[in-house]
């Protein structure tokens, strides 16, 4: 409350009731959040991270402020829009949106297109039987997360251990009978495929030099180097399969049903321009 005489320098009249000041204009409005339940649980988060062992990551609704990111050319050029939407989203400022895996990143953007244009996604897909393509509704609630880096049974029959101080896990090769300590990928580690002056003859290698951290506990990052690009092909290819399986994700695969041939399969659920535009 403010006193008149001092705004005026004039007397105040005794007895009289000091006046609040009239609102500000507009609408006050609190943009509600949600806790999104993070794949990882946040174990494959080093020590000092926010998120290190956390299950859960607050996020607030997306707003139309969000959504002029989205539809900003110059973020789209740079490929800094999920990043920067992320960014926006998340409660703990923290929290860099680079540094969270990429499955926790899958999981927060799903919850934060389910709620704020809901669960119905309908997009153009390709039929893998009659190559025609059809209009199809996928579910997003339906998604369910990759567990199977916390099945034990899971583990040990690939010949997997979880190395607590690397964050990694230790995979024994089957050939080679060297075991590789491998990663999880974040933000950081994504690459945009259309990167100029790529080498296309290289893509394996620099998969594999993505994720891969040590070879028998040797994390020199010119020995684990030569070994990647002197790995035997079964090794290579037996690695590239397991890892997958491994990652802490959301699993996007739903059943599909052609309505032009039949045809009855599970599909990933394809992430297009439509999904934070739906019509």
């Amino acid at each position: 409350m403010r006193n008149n005489q001092a705004r005026f320098g004039g007397q105040a009249h005794p007895g009289a009731v000091p006046q609040q000041d009239p609102p500000s204009p507009g609408l006050a409005y609190v943009v509600p959040t949600e806790f999104v339940e993070l794949p990882s649980r946040g174990i494959f988060y080093p020590d000092g991270h926010p998120l290190q062992n956390q299950e859960t990551i607050e996020i607030k609704f997306m707003t139309a402020k969000d959504e002029d990111i989205l539809s900003s050319t110059a973020l789209i050029k740079k490929g800094l829009v999920i990043d920067r939407l992320l960014g926006n989203l998340i409660i703990d400022s923290a929290i860099d949106p680079k540094d969270l895996l990429i499955g926790d990143r899958n999981a927060i953007m799903i919850a934060a297109r389910i709620s704020s244009y809901g669960s119905h996604y309908e997009v153009g897909i390709g039929c893998p039987q009659c190559l025609r393509e059809v209009e199809y509704a996928f579910d997003l609630k339906k998604t369910n997360l990759n567990e199977d880096f916390f099945n034990e049974e899971f583990l040990k029959s690939n010949k997997v251990e979880f190395n607590s101080s690397l964050r990694a896990f230790e995979i024994l090769l089957p050939t080679s009978e060297k075991t590789v300590s491998v990663k999880m990928l974040t933000g950081y580690s994504e690459k945009n495929p259309n990167n100029e002056g790529e080498d296309e003859e290289s893509t394996v290698t620099t998969t594999l030099s993505s994720f891969i951290v040590a070879v028998e506990q040797n994390t020199d990052p010119i020995t684990v180097q030569q070994f990647i690009e002197n790995m035997p092909a079964s090794d290579s290819r037996y690695l590239r399969k397991l890892y997958p399986q491994l990652m802490p994700d959301i699993d996007l695969k739903q059943e599909f049903i052609c309505e032009k041939c039949g045809d009855k399969r599970d599909l990933e659920v394809p992430l297009t321009s439509a999904f934070f535009w739906p019509e």
